[in-house]
């Protein structure tokens, strides 16, 4: 009696397409094998695999179980299960199999290699398989290519924000929000380990997990957010809502490019001080920083004046190029000022609750929401028997612990400790000095641009523009 391998692969897409599943390609393998009178060894299926390669765990485990001499012979539902490359089939077939002392058996096809009509098909069979797979490669190209001229998302991973619906990327607010929030703390000087630190606190989550540093990095800088559309290294406009106006993802790329890092040893050097709050008055422009002669010879100009094109407002524009420490000294005297009489703080800011406080406010409402409906969703399980009730309290621990961080979270926009106070500059201002002698240029940075709203520069003139003002 012969030993039969079963063989079975199917991709998400090739089910829907063609109509036959994992269970059902077993079924009818193993009442062919039955009605051949041969024992079945093993049946290898890999879910989900495309037939382009073979690097596939489940044809691997067999391809060893054949080199150990363990079966006969190899039955697939239909040739192209076992690989969509002509090359790829004759190898496994040829240099696998029969090579091994194994014959390979296609049910839908009906032949085999012990055969050599069997084999002689085998050949012509594959191409026809190749040519298939080419041919679905193309029209997903073409496919992909007149999505992106369009304006419409060509597919793949949907970004954290959005939800694909019809077609076309639709703003999942709550996710949105979280995307918002990003470009706001990085504006402000927290790096990405803060953002992932703070996101954690408040329970902030999104479709595929936890916020992590790269995730976050890689959502602050995707040009996705802003409307538009990929499409061979060209940006076009997406027919899709933007979540970031191109100022502030304008200004986020400006702080994140003025964060010159220079590896010296095991040591860094960062020396923007105050990248991302410096405009132009004259032409509207941000002003960059800018250095040579390894850090000896250090500025801030407009781009502008420099003709740095992605950042110009205008053709040319003449204001004042600055020395970084000339420039950075001046923001500094004006904090140290208020460090010595505070009480000039008193009365310049009011705590109004704002339209957007009140939107996010609303936004975490509809995540506990759905929260709560989860929790009732296991609660109606629990009671017909579907879980435990160690497996309830499993489920039920992670959703109170984020639904109290939300809930937290709510409670500190409405009571408006989110925002600068008074009582917080003052306290901040109070630590200066020490920051300051401190020496900590990312403690230091972060304390000005939690102060700092922005500096307009006017030739000489240097206007500094609080948040607490």
């Amino acid at each position: 009696m012969k030993r039969a391998f079963l063989y079975v692969r199917v991709s998400t897409q090739e089910q829907a397409k063609e109509g036959y599943s994992i269970d059902e390609q077993i079924d009818r393998l193993k009442n062919y094998c039955k009605a051949m009178h041969w024992s079945i060894v093993d049946t290898y299926v890999d879910a989900g695999f495309s037939g382009a390669k073979t690097d596939r765990p489940a044809l691997q485990s067999m391809l060893r179980d054949i080199k150990d001499g363990k079966g006969d012979i190899v039955c697939v539902y239909k040739l192209d299960r076992l690989s969509r490359s002509q090359k790829d089939t004759l190898s496994l077939i040829e240099d696998n199999f029969i090579a091994n002392g194994v014959d390979f058996v296609s049910m839908t096809e009906n032949f085999d290699t012990s055969t050599p009509f069997g084999r002689a098909m085998i050949g012509i069979l594959s191409v026809f398989a190749q040519l298939e797979r080419e041919q679905i490669k193309e029209r997903m190209k073409m496919g992909k290519m007149g999505r992106s001229k369009e304006g419409k998302w060509k597919g793949g991973l949907t970004p954290v924000g959005y939800e694909y619906i019809n077609g076309t990327l639709v703003i999942n607010e709550y996710e949105a929000m979280q995307i918002r929030e990003i470009h706001e703390l990085y504006q402000k000087g927290n790096g990405f380990h803060e953002i992932v630190r703070r996101f954690d606190a408040k329970g902030y989550a999104h479709r595929y997990g936890k916020w992590t540093v790269k995730r976050v990095r890689d959502a602050m800088l995707n040009e996705t957010y802003l409307g538009k559309i990929h499409h061979k290294g060209e940006l076009l406009q997406g027919i899709h809502e933007p979540i970031i106006d191109e100022k502030i993802y304008k200004k986020t790329l400006d702080v994140y490019n003025s964060h010159d890092y220079k590896q010296k040893g095991k040591h860094l050097s960062r020396v923007a001080l105050l990248g991302g709050l410096i405009y132009c008055s004259k032409c509207g422009a941000r002003y960059g920083y800018y250095n040579y002669g390894g850090n000896k010879y250090r500025y801030y100009a407009c781009y502008s004046r420099r003709r740095y094109a992605q950042m110009s407002k205008a053709d040319t524009c003449d204001n004042h190029i600055w020395k970084a420490e000339e420039l950075e000294n001046l923001i500094i005297g004006e904090i140290q000022k208020l460090a010595d009489d505070p009480t000039c703080i008193h009365g310049m800011r009011t705590n109004s609750e704002s339209l957007e406080s009140q939107n996010k406010t609303l936004i975490l409402e509809r995540e506990i929401e759905k929260i709560n409906s989860q929790k009732s969703r296991f609660m109606d399980l629990y009671g017909l028997g579907e879980f435990t009730a160690q497996e309830l309290t499993a489920k039920i621990a992670p959703l109170n612990e984020r639904r109290q961080a939300l809930e937290h979270e709510i409670s500190l926009i409405q009571s408006d400790d989110t925002a600068l106070s008074e009582d917080e500059a003052v306290k901040i201002v109070r630590s200066f000095s020490d920051v300051l002698e401190r020496g900590d240029f990312n403690e230091t940075k972060i304390l000005i641009q939690s102060l700092v709203e922005k500096v307009e520069i006017d030739g000489q003139n240097v206007d500094i523009f609080w948040k607490f003002a």
